[in-house]
């Protein structure tokens, strides 16, 4: 009877160890890798791309159109634009693609040359990111490396700093 019991006991903690060890492996993060990720996006214009396609060097900006944070880092990027000349400005939502173009027009980059509005599905947002508060600013050098990341909104001259 004791020993009916005792291996009940371990068959239970194997078990347990067991679904324990599966689930560790579901929630595990995707590591951020030290290059330009494959995230596709699709363009304003609807044309479908990916972030590899990007010219660089490059200032990339996950964000939702309802988020104060992102809307205040918007305006500070606005107001301050002649900090990246030269760089180009990708700013992608999982957003639908209205409330992209109404938040790129709402704050003053939708006629940018260098400030392009894309959308991504957030699953592949999560793939390539994992998960992120918004706005994740991620600057990125001509040779496609990544040279700096922030979490949440960021004064934008500590963001043009980081290609010095």
């Amino acid at each position: 009877m004791i020993m009916k019991k005792l291996l009940t006991i371990v068959l239970m903690i194997s078990l347990v160890a067991c679904i324990s060890e599966q689930k560790k492996e579901v929630q595990t993060e995707p590591v951020l890798v030290n290059e330009l990720p494959h995230l596709n996006f699709i363009n304003l214009d609807g044309t479908a791309t990916s972030t590899r396609n990007l010219e660089t060097p490059l200032v990339l900006i996950l964000f939702f159109t309802d988020c104060d944070h992102c809307q205040r880092e918007a305006q500070d990027v606005q107001k301050n634009l002649e900090l990246f000349k030269g760089k180009n400005i990708q700013f992608i939502s999982a957003n639908d693609i209205p409330l992209i173009q109404q938040f790129a027009v709402d704050y003053g980059l939708s006629n940018e040359s260098n400030v392009k509005f894309g959308r991504a599905e957030s699953t592949d947002v999560y793939m390539n990111f994992g998960s992120i508060p918004t706005p994740a600013i991620y600057v990125y050098s001509a040779e496609k490396r990544l040279v700096k990341s922030f979490k949440g909104e960021t004064p934008v001259t500590e963001i043009a700093g980081a290609f010095r």
